[in-house]
């Protein structure tokens, strides 16, 4: 029974780093911006890829564990790729609003690959300035343009450019839902004991 419940233990250890990182980084992504997200997001998808590793290497011997491993590795990367953006769109479906805004202000700021990142702030029909920043790239907007926006009404969101309507959350959900069944069975292959020797 202890290897069992050690097993069981290590399994759920990885989960949990791997659900923590997740989180955090889908988090940032809704609170702070791409940038801090992309960082919390190496920085999960490490911790979690270093948590696998070890469950592998502590279990029992399995031939061709090189394929589960990879397998969990690649649905690991596609869990936080596409996991952290159908979080931001799904919290945004349920809680955001279709209205326009007016471009108040753009800039550009370095970015990933030598791309620059477009930004601005916005203000409403109204006049009256949206506190957040357009959380989504600005390329092609310029000072005065109108354009339709998802905004939370409490501003603890960033909007985000486009209609509710262009939010393909349900693609998003099930890239992520078959992304974390190959992690979860990668987890339960690796999660078995070292067989104790006779």
């Amino acid at each position: 029974m202890p290897l069992a419940l050690s097993a069981l233990w290590r399994g759920t250890r990885t989960l949990g780093i791997v659900l923590l990182g997740l989180a955090a980084a889908s988090a940032a992504y809704l609170w702070w911006g791409i940038a801090n997200a992309a960082l919390l997001a190496i920085i999960g998808c490490l911790g979690s890829a270093v948590a696998l590793g070890l469950l592998y290497d502590t279990r029992r011997p399995l031939r061709f564990k090189s394929v589960p491993l990879t397998l969990g590795y690649l649905a690991l990367f596609a869990v936080y790729a596409v996991g952290v953006i159908a979080a931001r769109d799904v919290a945004m479906t349920l809680v955001g609003t279709d209205t326009d805004a007016t471009v108040a202000r753009t800039w550009t700021t370095g970015g990933t690959k030598g791309k620059p990142q477009h930004r601005c702030t916005l203000h409403h029909p109204d006049g009256t300035p949206i506190p957040r920043e357009l959380g989504t790239n600005c390329e092609g907007h310029s000072v005065g343009d109108t354009i339709p926006i998802v905004l939370d009404p409490a501003g603890h969101f960033a909007p985000i450019s486009g209609p509710k309507s262009d939010m393909d959350t349900v693609g998003e959900l099930q890239v992520t839902a078959t992304a974390g069944f190959v992690l979860l069975l990668s987890i339960a292959l690796g999660t078995p004991p070292k067989r104790a020797r006779q």
